[in-house]
C-alpha cells in the first residue's frame, strides 16, 4: 500500500504535464466576421481559454474587408517582428494551407513538431510597433504567428468580442468598453492595486483596492526625480553639475541589482544620471543623485518623507532609499523593508510631478538611447506601454520580489479647447511583465476611452448603427462619428 501511495505524487505529475501539453496544441473555434461565419486556428496558451489566434488566420478572413492586411516577417533591433501590411491576402488555395489541411498535418505527421513558446516580439499593426509576448511558429515552410486575443482587439481598434468559445468581430465597429463590467470581469484582480484616471482634473475613472498599502519598488524613483527638481528650481543644485559616483553607489552597480557599471570617482552630467534613472531604472544612479544634493542616502530619505507629507500623501506612505530596493534592518533578526504607499498615493504624486514638471515626459517617453557621459551606456525602456498604446509618454516600471510586477503610466491628450491632459494608469502587484503591460494596457485604453466620451463628446464607432440616441452625450457622440466615418 506505501508504494502505491508513492505512486501517486508521479502519476499526478504525469497527468498534469499531459494536460498541460494538450493545452499548447492548436485547435480551431467558430469566428464570425460581419455575419459570415467560418473557423480560426487558435492556441490555448498554458491554460483554458487563454486565446492566441492565427494572424495568417485572420489574414484571409478579413481580406474581403476594409480590415484586410498580409502578414510580413522582418526585424527590429534584433527581435522578430511580424508586420501587418495593410492589403489584401492572398487566396488560401494559392498558399496550399488551408486550416482543414493544416490541422490535419499536425494529427498525422509526426516529424511537425512546433514549439509553442511565447517570446517578445514586435508586431506592427497599422504602422504602430507592438510589443507583446506572441507564439511565432514555423512549420517546415510555413510560418505563422498567433496573438493573444484581447491584444489584437486593442491595438486593431476593432469590434471584437468573444463568448461560448466562439470570436465575433465587426470590422465596422470600434472597440467599446461600454459592453464590458471591468470589476466582473475580474481582469482588476490580475493585480493587487489599481487605478486609472485623468492626472489633470483628478478624475478618478476606475480604481480597485487603491488605498491598500503596496511596495511600489522602483516606481520610487518618481518622487527621488521630484525632490531632484525642486532642488534644481531652488537653486541648490543645477542641471548643469555634474554627479560623482561614490564607493556605496559603485558597489550597489556591482551586484544583481546594478544597471550602469560606475567606480568610484567616476563622473556624469547630472541629465545623464537622471535619464539613466528613470529610462532603465538604474539604482545607482538615484543613489547618486541623492548622494549628490544631500550628502548621504539617509538625509535624502528624510525629504522623501518630508514631500510625502507636503503632498498630503496618506500616513502609510513611507520611504526607506531613493531607489526601491529592499534594505534591511541591522538586528539580529533582521528585517526587509521596502518603500511602500497607496495607488491613490501615488496618483497624487504623479499628478503633481506632470503638472509642476511635465518635462519628465521627455525623459520617460524614450524608448532607448545612448548615454555619452555614462560610456555611452545604452539606455532601454522596459514601459511597453510605449509601444502597446501611442500616445503614451512614461512613467515608470518597478520590480521586486515582494512587489512583483508594477508600472505607472502616463498618456498625453488634449480636451477641445486644446489644453493638455494626462492619463495616468497605475497597476501594483501584477504576477509578471505580461500581466502588468496587459492590464495596463486594457486600463490606459479605457481610460482613453472615458477621458474621448467626458472631454470630448466622441463615443467608439458603432458601424453605422442606425439607433438614436438617448442623450445629448449620445447625440455629439454620434454626430462626430458621422464626421469621422465620411472623413475616411
Amino acid at each position: 500500500m506505501k508504494k502505491c501511495f508513492n505512486l501517486i505524487p508521479i502519476l499526478f505529475v504525469f497527468i498534469f504535464c499531459i494536460n498541460a501539453l494538450a493545452s499548447q496544441t492548436k485547435e480551431t473555434v467558430k469566428i464570425s466576421i460581419n455575419g459570415t461565419e467560418s473557423n480560426i486556428r487558435v492556441l490555448n496558451h498554458d491554460y483554458d481559454k487563454n486565446m492566441y489566434i492565427s494572424m495568417n488566420d485572420m489574414s484571409q478572413l478579413l481580406k474581403d474587408t476594409d480590415k484586410a492586411f498580409t502578414v510580413e516577417w522582418t526585424s527590429k533591433d534584433g527581435q522578430t517582428c511580424v508586420v501587418l501590411k495593410p492589403g489584401k491576402a492572398q487566396d488560401e488555395a494559392d498558399t496550399d494551407q488551408s486550416i482543414d489541411s493544416q490541422e490535419s498535418s499536425e494529427e498525422n505527421d509526426e516529424d511537425n513538431k512546433v514549439n509553442y513558446t511565447r517570446k517578445r516580439i514586435f508586431v506592427n499593426i497599422g504602422g504602430n510597433d507592438y510589443s507583446f509576448y506572441a507564439i511565432p511558429v514555423s512549420e517546415k515552410d510555413y510560418k505563422d504567428c498567433y496573438v493573444n486575443l484581447g491584444e489584437f482587439a486593442l491595438a486593431s481598434n476593432m469590434d471584437i468580442s468573444c463568448y461560448n468559445n466562439a470570436v465575433y468581430i465587426n470590422t465596422k465597429g470600434e472597440f467599446d468598453f461600454g459592453k464590458y463590467d471591468l470589476l466582473n470581469s475580474g481582469l482588476p484582480y490580475m493585480a493587487d492595486s489599481c487605478l486609472v484616471g485623468d492626472a489633470t482634473t483628478g478624475n478618478i475613472y476606475y480604481s480597485q483596492n487603491a488605498d491598500e498599502v503596496v511596495t511600489i519598488a522602483s516606481t520610487t524613483k518618481l518622487m527621488t526625480y521630484l525632490i531632484i527638481k525642486d532642488a534644481m528650481s531652488q537653486g541648490k543644485i543645477s542641471e548643469n553639475d555634474t554627479v560623482t559616483f561614490s564607493k556605496k553607489a559603485s558597489d550597489l552597480s556591482k551586484t544583481s541589482n546594478g544597471v550602469v557599471r560606475v567606480e568610484p570617482g567616476q563622473t556624469a552630467n547630472i541629465t545623464d544620471v537622471i535619464s539613466a534613472m528613470l529610462i532603465c531604472s538604474s539604482n545607482e544612479c538615484s543613489l547618486a543623485l541623492a548622494e549628490h544634493l544631500c550628502g548621504s542616502e539617509e538625509n535624502f530619505v528624510d525629504l522623501m518623507n518630508q514631500k510625502a507629507v507636503a503632498l498630503g500623501l496618506s500616513m502609510d506612505a513611507l520611504f526607506y532609499n531613493p531607489h526601491g530596493l529592499p534594505v534591511y534592518d541591522e538586528d539580529v533578526l533582521t528585517v526587509k523593508r521596502q518603500n511602500h504607499l497607496s495607488a491613490n498615493d501615488m496618483f497624487k504624486l504623479a499628478s503633481h510631478i506632470l503638472e509642476k514638471y511635465p518635462e519628465i515626459t521627455q525623459i520617460t517617453s524614450i524608448k532607448k538611447t545612448k548615454l555619452a557621459s555614462l560610456n555611452n551606456f545604452e539606455a532601454v525602456n522596459t514601459n511597453v506601454l510605449l509601444y502597446n498604446v501611442p500616445g503614451t509618454v512614461g512613467l515608470k516600471t518597478g520590480t521586486t520580489d515582494k512587489a512583483q510586477s508594477c508600472l505607472v503610466s502616463a498618456y498625453e491628450a488634449s480636451d477641445t479647447s486644446g489644453e493638455p491632459h494626462y492619463i495616468v494608469t497605475i497597476v501594483y502587484g501584477a504576477e509578471n511583465t505580461q500581466t502588468q503591460s496587459y492590464t495596463s494596457m486594457v486600463l490606459m485604453r479605457y481610460g482613453i476611452q472615458k477621458f474621448n466620451v467626458s472631454e470630448l463628446g466622441i463615443v467608439p464607432d458603432n458601424g453605422g448603427s442606425k439607433e438614436i440616441p438617448e442623450n445629448l452625450e449620445g447625440l455629439i457622440g454620434a454626430v462626430i462619428n458621422t464626421a469621422r466615418r465620411h472623413a475616411k
